[in-house]
């Protein structure tokens, strides 16, 4: 029985590290998912069915008709079904946009916190799901606190034109699987979306407004991931599981990633869009219909010569009206 627990163990870590090394290359990828949403699921079921007996024999009277009907577990087991499914989808995204620098922080700080939490903390709270929970929030805040701060102070991040923009959304983690690569570059184009709206406040407040957004989402990311590694170093030789997190990092380093190196069209539609918002943003709105007013003026004002005679046009010639309308329509011609 221990060594099918171990095994079970050892096959979500690595379901997870297969994952992320062939989702660029095949679209059987996806079975890899299957031990993580498995593992989400009992998580979350486990939690909240403590939480329900605490509550349980806290607010209830025990032979009561509530208590008999709270004995059942059945919407918990649809809860948890959601929840995993939820938090599948969540960390599937996220698994598309990592870059190499986040495999140190999910697979080496992360789960090194999981395990000091764990031992430091162990006069303190009963070993269950409930306070599990709070191990993982507490891993997750420092491991999201860590990346933030890393990403303030060691990475560069710059204010982006349109121009440079259109050069950064080029280059995402393109995929064999046509699904798995629209997704990837759609979160590609958010991501750097995200730094070109940051850039509108300027260098201060770029580098703000992107410490704040790292941390909230890796925060996120991060509590997802720490149920994963909550069940996985329920194992017994906790070193295997650091040990099989290093090598993954190492290899992902050497591993060569897929980018994309053309622009594609919808992605030229998009940053023609972008050019004519940026267009209307720099020209005040209001100026634009006075000019085009102006202008239908000045086309009424040339119908109405054509209708004159040679007499009259000679007339008109050498009048005011004639001089305003070329002054009019070398104002527009500018």
């Amino acid at each position: 029985m221990s060594l099918l627990k171990n095994s079970s163990y050892i096959l979500t870590l690595l379901s997870l590290f297969g994952f992320l090394l062939t989702w660029q290359r095949s679209a059987f990828s996806l079975f890899f998912l299957i031990p993580i949403f498995l593992t989400l699921f009992w998580e979350f079921f486990l939690f909240l069915k403590l939480r329900k007996n605490i509550i349980k024999e806290a607010t209830l009277i025990k032979g009561s008709l509530f208590y008999r009907i709270s004995m059942g577990d059945f919407y918990l087991y649809i809860f948890s079904f959601f929840l995993a499914i939820f938090g599948l989808v969540s960390l599937f995204l996220n698994f598309l946009n990592l870059e190499k620098i986040d495999f140190v922080f999910i697979f080496i700080i992360l789960p090194l916190l999981m395990i000091f939490l764990k031992k430091e903390l162990h006069l303190q709270f009963v070993d269950n799901a409930y306070n599990d929970f709070r191990i993982v929030v507490i891993a997750s805040f420092f491991t999201a606190l860590f990346y933030a701060f890393y990403g303030l102070f060691f990475t560069y991040n710059e204010l982006l034109n349109l121009e440079l923009f259109s050069r950064k959304i080029i280059a995402y983690k393109s995929a064999s699987f046509v699904y798995f690569d629209f997704l990837s570059e759609f979160l590609h184009f958010v991501s750097n979306l995200k730094f070109f709206i940051f850039s509108y406040f300027g260098y201060l407040g770029f580098r703000a407004l992107n410490f704040i957004f790292d941390f909230f989402n890796f925060f996120m990311f991060c509590s997802l991931l720490a149920f994963v590694f909550n069940f996985v170093l329920k194992i017994k030789i906790k070193i295997i599981v650091l040990f099989l997190c290093f090598i993954m990092v190492l290899g992902n380093y050497f591993l060569k990633e897929q980018r994309n190196n053309v622009l594609k069209s919808e992605q030229e539609q998009i940053l023609l869009w972008m050019n004519n918002f940026n267009f209307l943003k720099d020209n005040n709105l209001s100026l634009i219909q006075k000019e085009k007013d102006l202008f239908e003026k000045d086309l009424k004002d040339l119908r109405e010569i054509f209708k004159k005679n040679a007499f009259e046009i000679g007339i008109w010639w050498f009048s005011k009206e004639k001089e305003d309308l070329e002054k009019r329509i070398n104002e527009s011609l500018k």
